[in-house]
């Protein structure tokens, strides 16, 4: 039965007045932090937003749930909206191998480099690292995955190790020339003493 305040005794009214300002404090406080929790939220979204590295979010079927501007420019893609997308898109043909949620519950840190296929099907190299998001009680949720184009760095150490086989091969040589200008050394002096005899 709901009685109306009119029918109430001044002590019943306090005493509802006492709890509603509690209650009042309490979703003061609730505000607060929900005000606080959108602030920082937002602040790691424009983090994530002018990083310049590739950062992709995917739910553990691999689709995506977030791509930051860097990924999608890393992959040639002019601001499009990729999210609900399979991230398979980004994987060069026969590379794609989906994780069994065994591998996911095992997997903590999963670093690897690979070749991914940007929007107009060429292929690039790229160093990943991946991690496990988790709920409060530990349970995969999603992948966060940072992709790094290292076309430059491939490019270097194939130069590098070109310029090694290039100086390995000079070295080479340059041993070769000195036995053969010791043997003629030898050559000269035997006929030296030839000629003196």
């Amino acid at each position: 039965m709901i009685v109306k305040d009119e029918e109430k005794s001044k002590e019943q009214l306090v005493s509802e007045l006492v709890e509603l300002r509690k209650w009042a404090k309490k979703l003061e406080y609730l505000y607060s932090e929900y005000e606080q929790a959108l602030k920082t939220l937002r602040s790691f979204e424009k983090a994530l937003e002018t990083m310049q590295i590739g950062v992709t979010i995917t739910d553990l079927q691999g689709n995506i749930f977030y791509i930051n501007p860097a990924d999608l420019e890393i992959h040639g893609y002019d601001g499009e909206d990729l999210k609900g997308e399979s991230v398979r898109l980004f994987a060069a043909d026969g590379n794609w191998n989906p994780l069994s949620m065994e591998r996911i519950k095992s997997m903590k840190r999963w670093k690897r480099d690979g070749i991914n296929r940007k929007k107009d099907g060429s292929t690039f190299p790229v160093h990943l690292m991946s991690d496990v998001v988790t709920n409060e009680n530990g349970e995969p949720i999603g992948i966060i995955t940072t992709c790094e184009d290292i076309t430059d760095r491939k490019h270097m150490e194939q130069e590098i190790k070109q310029r090694v086989a290039d100086l390995e091969k000079f070295y080479e040589m340059s041993i070769g020339r000195e036995v053969k200008m010791k043997e003629l050394k030898k050559e000269i002096e035997r006929l030296k003493q030839i000629n003196k005899k």
